[in-house]
């Protein structure tokens, strides 16, 4: 019975956890009060294609005032601001019509600027990656975002898919000790 159980455990726990083939990092810095910069990093971990398009979400009623900072050579960006009229909010979006981020590789310098009215909820955004000949929608996730504080270091904040496995897994435990003793 125990090794029936276990096994039932370990395919929740497969279903629950999530691998992703491609990872923004969103590095973001507080410049004062509600102005801040974020430098994005895309990386390709093992998508088959190169990442030739991507598009990061901002919530209506959680950011303002996006502007580009910064774009890598030969990426073409485009930013279009949240607004309580358009369902999706705003969106900072970039391509590139060669080759794109290759399988395995990552990269660095996709900065926007952006007032934050979003309080004490969570900065992580949701993102796309893009095939630009079909626009379908290759890889989408939520940004691994990192907050520089005042003494340069860095403080992850915890996804709310983390926190999720960790109760799952909490709670298995706690069930098998309760009805598995020996």
């Amino acid at each position: 019975m125990k090794q029936k159980f276990l096994a039932v455990f370990i395919l929740l726990f497969l279903n629950f956890s999530t691998a992703s083939a491609a990872i923004i990092t969103a590095n973001l810095i507080n410049f004062s009060g509600s102005s801040w910069q974020a430098e994005y990093t895309v990386e390709n971990d093992t998508l088959k294609s190169d990442i030739e398009e991507f598009t990061i979400w901002f919530d209506v009623g959680l950011y303002e005032n996006i502007s580009i900072v910064s774009t890598p050579a030969d990426w073409s960006p485009l930013v279009v601001q949240p607004d309580a009229s358009i369902p999706d909010g705003g969106f900072y979006d970039a391509s590139i019509s060669g080759a794109g981020i290759s399988s395995g590789s990552d990269l660095g310098g996709f900065t926007v600027e952006f007032d934050w009215i979003g309080g004490s909820a969570s900065m992580s955004q949701f993102y796309e990656i893009i095939d630009p000949s079909t626009f379908d929608t290759l890889e989408f996730g939520y940004t691994d975002t990192v907050i520089e504080t005042t003494s340069s270091t860095a403080s992850p904040i915890p996804e709310p898919s983390s926190i999720a496995l960790f109760l799952l897994g909490f709670a298995g435990f706690a069930f098998s000790r309760k009805f598995y003793k020996d």
